[in-house]
């Protein structure tokens, strides 16, 4: 039998283990969108997130984008069926470090 106490230790973790691989995924996209192969002639690059998207975040992607992607509009989406993580579209190139993605990938 499982008593209310040890449903919301449960809850806790579960809640920690998610902001600690969301935080992993994230940095991953960054560092995948820094050294990305893209030409750098695109013109969108469309950021999806699970929820908003922090100010910081949001300008680390602006510094990469005006480095490598002069003529690129910024685009930021949220989507909650990622679950955490990013997706970042640079044309036809697909940065997927969302968590739902993983997920799938670990189920399948």
């Amino acid at each position: 039998m499982i008593f209310a106490g040890q449903c919301v230790l449960v809850g806790i973790v579960i809640f920690v283990l998610k902001r600690l691989l969301d935080k992993e995924l994230v940095q991953a996209a960054l560092e995948g969108f820094e050294s990305c192969k893209a030409p750098s002639d695109i013109k969108e690059i469309d950021v999806f997130s699970a929820s908003r998207i922090s100010d910081e975040l949001k300008s680390h992607l602006e510094s990469v984008r005006q480095c490598r992607f002069v003529q690129a509009n910024l685009n930021f989406k949220e989507n909650a069926d990622l679950r955490g993580g990013l997706i970042i579209a640079l044309g036809d190139i697909v940065l997927d470090f969302s968590l739902a993605s993983r997920l799938e990938n670990f189920w399948s």
